[in-house]
């Protein structure tokens, strides 16, 4: 695994390294890390990292300016947020944050996101979709939603579009019932791609919106904030 850290204290870079080590050792994995003060340095880097240990508030370009790149740069790298303000959590929502972690770093909560990212990889799930190409086979993880247009489905990716002939109520007990929800009759989105919803709207990380129906909204809300919590819930009990 390579990992970069984006801190202006070379301090935090050291300790987070020989925790790394020491995960390393315990998992009998190689895990290498590479040091960047500034945002600026890391997005001038050629490397592209499996994660990005993310400073919330730095000098010049800050955690999130730098998150923001990251992420149209690159969409399936983890990010994973360091700071000293827990309250920021759901700011950082904006750029699909893998993980959220208070300085101090404490290492039971980090080897707990290095395993999680690591389970995450390994058990990503996929789904096979029929098109007039063939068979493909994408991860549910990429998939920002499906939607229902005419006789066919659009499903949206982070990369790409298919169409399937499938009806839109076929895709549901395929996809993860905690990470994926019907938000409309036409239309079933991935909660990890929602960058921001209000009472009508869901705005998408790539820059697309989709539509909440009326009846749709309660239950909605509920099943988002409920995965918000899940996936930060260290963080929030801060």
């Amino acid at each position: 695994m390579h990992i970069a850290v984006c801190d202006d204290e070379k301090i935090v870079f050291n300790e987070l390294n020989e925790l790394f080590m020491e995960y390393s050792r315990m998992i009998n994995d190689t895990i290498s890390a590479t040091y960047f003060s500034s945002g600026s340095e890391l997005l001038a880097s050629p490397i592209k990292f499996d994660a990005v240990f993310m400073d919330y508030q730095m000098d010049g370009m800050d955690g999130m300016e730098t998150a923001r790149v990251l992420r149209r740069r690159n969409t399936n790298v983890a990010i994973i947020f360091l700071t000293s303000f827990p309250q920021v959590v759901f700011q950082t929502l904006e750029v699909n944050t893998f993980r959220f972690l208070v300085k101090p770093i404490n290492k039971q909560e980090l080897f707990e996101a290095l395993s999680a990212y690591i389970k995450s990889i390994k058990n990503d799930d996929f789904l096979l979709l029929n098109t007039n190409d063939g068979t493909l086979r994408l991860r549910l993880s990429e998939i920002i939603y499906v939607e229902a247009q005419g006789k066919t489905c659009v499903v949206r990716t982070v990369d790409n579009t298919y169409v399937s002939s499938k009806y839109i109520k076929s895709f549901e007990p395929l996809l993860l019932s905690d990470s994926f929800m019907r938000t409309h009759k036409s239309c079933i989105v991935h909660f990890l791609h929602i960058h921001n919803h209000d009472n009508t709207t869901i705005y998408f990380d790539n820059g697309e919106r989709g539509t909440i129906g009326k009846r749709y909204l309660s239950s909605f809300k509920k099943a988002f904030q409920a995965y918000i919590i899940r996936y930060n819930s260290r963080s929030l009990e801060k």
